[in-house]
Parts: structure tokens; sequence; C-alpha cells
């Protein structure tokens, strides 16, 4: 997609200003230290792990698109020094997802650029800390595994993050790889059930926002490496999910916060996956139903 996305920015006008403002975060990036192992309410890591896969995605795609090679080697090394982190905080189980989502990116985009060495320090943290952790959670070995079986955010989260690490190094790490897969397959048709019959999602739309972007990012990658998302994307009602936001979102901007979810403006990238993916305009289906364009749009 890299050439699509070149040939994009320098046509459309709204793909040119994301791009400006992308680059500008990857700039102010170059100037700032690495992040650093905070855990400030005793049970999270969880702003350092988003800090981490933030600067990666932006970095590495930086990197992908322009070919400068300081974007990669500071992408480098935030990704080494979370790689020195004694682990990813498993007993709050998100942290350690997003962490592996971060490096598994990192290691893929990166690859062609990785020395040997630093190539092996991230395969070494992506399986110590995060791939291993995770397996314990699906042989129901470890006290934090709960989310396996949950039907919310958690689960999209944990298992598409592990997932995505996954296929990243399934390569190196065959079987490990394929347990992993294999589970976070099964377990994430728990919460896929839970878009039936119309897309609506019981934890609101911010919460959507979370499960579904991570939920889409998984089959993406599937997509990707393997050709084949297994059926997910055709779970009832998922076609029709990326109409839930737009529903609940009021003329002011803000969106409905009813379940536990807050009255933020959503802001989706996933919705650009469910337009093409699907071959309709996100709103293509609320148009249909009430034949007159929703008042957002």
């Amino acid at each position: 997609d890299l050439s699509r996305i070149k040939r994009y920015i320098q046509s459309n006008k709204t793909a040119s200003a994301l791009w400006k403002r992308m680059l500008q975060s990857a700039e102010r990036i170059l100037k700032e230290p690495p992040a650093e192992y905070r855990i400030p309410d005793g049970l999270r890591l969880l702003g350092t792990s988003r800090r981490v896969l933030r600067r990666v995605y932006t970095l590495a795609l930086a990197y992908r698109l322009t070919g400068r090679a300081a974007f990669a080697q500071r992408c480098i090394k935030e990704l080494k020094k979370a790689a020195s982190f004694p682990d990813w905080n498993p007993r709050h189980f998100l942290d350690t997802a997003e962490m592996s989502h971060a490096f598994a990116i990192g290691y893929d985009w990166l690859y062609e650029v990785l020395d040997p060495a630093t190539r092996a320090v991230l395969l070494r943290a992506i399986v110590e800390k995060g791939l291993g952790p995770g397996l314990k959670c699906y042989r129901g070995t470890a006290r934090y595994g709960w989310w396996t079986r949950s039907q919310h955010n958690w689960n999209q989260v944990c298992n598409g993050g592990l997932g995505i690490a996954a296929l990243a190094v399934a390569d190196e790490q065959e079987a490990l790889a394929g347990e992993i897969l294999t589970n976070a397959l099964r377990s994430i048709q728990r919460p896929s059930r839970r878009y039936a019959p119309d897309g609506a999602w019981g934890e609101g739309p911010g919460y959507w926002n979370y499960a579904t972007f991570y939920h889409v990012c998984f089959l993406a990658a599937l997509k990707s490496a393997l050709g084949t998302d297994f059926g997910l994307s055709k779970a009832p009602g998922f076609d029709r999910t990326g109409l839930f936001p737009i529903a609940m979102t009021g003329p002011t901007g803000l969106s409905f916060n009813f379940a536990d979810a807050h009255a933020g403006r959503i802001q989706a990238p996933q919705l650009f996956w469910f337009a093409r993916e699907f071959s309709l305009p996100v709103c293509s289906w609320y148009e249909q139903k009430h034949a007159r364009p929703h008042p957002l749009d």
C-alpha cells in the first residue's frame, strides 16, 4: 500500500494535510527521550505502552514514506529502550498487549534496516515479555488471563496485540506463533458475537472505538500476512458496526456517553477499513434504511 499512499498524499488535500501533521509529529519525536518504565498509579504501564505504540507507528511510517534514516534510528532507539524494561506489566494485560503491538509493527516495518543483534533483541523481547505471558493466559496458568474469556474490549485489545505480534515473528517462532494465533482466533469470537444483529456495541461509542480498532488491526494483519481473516469479518453485524459511532454522535460532535463511555469526539481510523473492506461508504446502510443522508454527512 505504500505506493498508493504516496500517490494519495499527492492527489488528496485531506491526506496531504494529515501527512504534514504526522511528519511534524515525527520531527518532534526525534528530539524527545525514549519512554521510561513508569507505573504512576501502581497498576498501569498503559500510558508508556501507548506512547511507544504511537511513536513506533509515526516514526516507522515516516521512514517508509520518506526513506530518512533518522526516523528509523529513533524508532529503533525507542524499541531497544522498551526491550530493556523488566516486563511489560502483564498483571494489567492491556499494557502487555499494546506494547506487543508496538514491537510487532517496529520489527516488521523496519526489519530491513535492523542489524542482526538488534533483531535478536527485539525478537527476544516480543517472545519473553509479550507472547510468553500471553501463552500462560491461554493455557490458564496465569492469574491475569481472565480476559481470554471476556466479551468486551479487553478481549479484542489483548488478542489483537498478541495476534499481530505472533504474525510478526512467525518465521522465527513458528510453534509459539501458531499456538498464540490458534487461541487468539478462538477467543476473539466471543466479542465478535456482540456486534450482532446491527453493529451496535454495548460498552458505548468510546469503548467501541478502542475495541474495534484492535479488532480491525488484527483482521487486517491476518489478511496481509496469511491472505485470510478466517471468516471473522463475516460475523453478524460486523459489516454495519462502522455506522454505530455515526449514529451515536450528536450535532455538536460529541458522542452519547452511555454505558462505560465518555462524551468525547470519536476519531476512528478503522472506518477507512470498513469502507474499503465492504466496498460501501460508511453511511450507505443508514441512507438505505432512512432514504435520506445522515445529518452529519
